[in-house]
């Protein structure tokens, strides 16, 4: 019984899935643009996958140093990493580009490069705080273990520790990097023409907000296909439990 309703919901999930593309697409999309338009809204939308997958990728490499010399539990290290995931969580990104883009790189030519690192910097502080909440997870008494063996503190993380805490950390930042996806769409305040900008772009040109409901399809399917992945991300790594 509980299988068949299970079985229901799923098919109605997809249903109503099918139905809310198929509207928007049918109504939103411009039909409008010429060749060169299409082109560029394309190009557009691989500047956001870009922007995303090149963020989490900066991400997910700082955010696991960060994590990693926090543990050695040196105070001044600590205070400093404190602060700066502090700063970057406590002030809103759009204000972190324009910082980035008008001051620190205010001489470099090509924002894109400017946006990339200012999200991926962003996505790190996120990144940080979900590697140690996922280390934490694991019991001390695994550390104490792994060192009273003769392991050292680097040999002990990597071969103990985050084997185990592997399964709260992926589909954390698998959601991190979901997030990010969305968090792109303001690159436009410095002038990275991304797919929200494109749209913008669009809906001036043809004085018709089409582009811009399709934009809010586009990343509507691409965020259910990202989830998709992250579900699946997750039943493989509770298959054993």
């Amino acid at each position: 019984m509980r299988k068949g309703l299970f079985l229901n919901e799923k098919f109605f999930k997809i249903l109503f899935f099918i139905l809310i593309v198929t509207l928007g697409v049918y109504y939103a999309y411009p039909t409008e643009l010429n060749e060169i338009q299409r082109l560029a809204y394309l190009k557009s939308f691989g500047v956001t996958l870009g922007l995303t997958f090149g963020g989490i990728l900066i991400g997910v490499a700082c955010g696991f140093t960060l994590a990693f010399l926090r543990f050695l539990n040196i105070k001044v290290i600590n205070f400093f990493i404190e602060e700066y995931i502090d700063i970057l969580r406590g002030t809103p990104v759009i204000l972190q580009l324009l910082i980035f883009s008008v001051v620190i790189f205010a001489a470099w030519s090509d924002n894109f490069y400017v946006a990339l690192i200012a999200l991926g910097l962003n996505s790190s502080a996120y990144v940080a705080e979900i590697v140690r909440s996922g280390i934490n997870s694991v019991d001390r008494g695994q550390m104490e273990a792994a060192r009273a063996m003769g392991l050292n503190y680097y040999v002990s993380m990597r071969e103990i520790i985050l084997p185990q805490a592997t399964k709260n950390i992926l589909p954390a930042l698998a959601n991190e990097f979901i997030s990010l996806f969305k968090e792109t769409s303001v690159v436009g305040y410095i002038s990275v023409i991304d797919i929200t900008m494109q749209s913008k772009s669009l809906q001036a040109v043809f004085y018709n907000p089409k582009p811009v409901i399709f934009t809010g399809i586009v990343y509507y399917v691409s965020v259910k296909f990202f989830s998709l992945l992250v579900k699946l991300l997750e039943k493989r790594l509770n298959r054993h439990d």
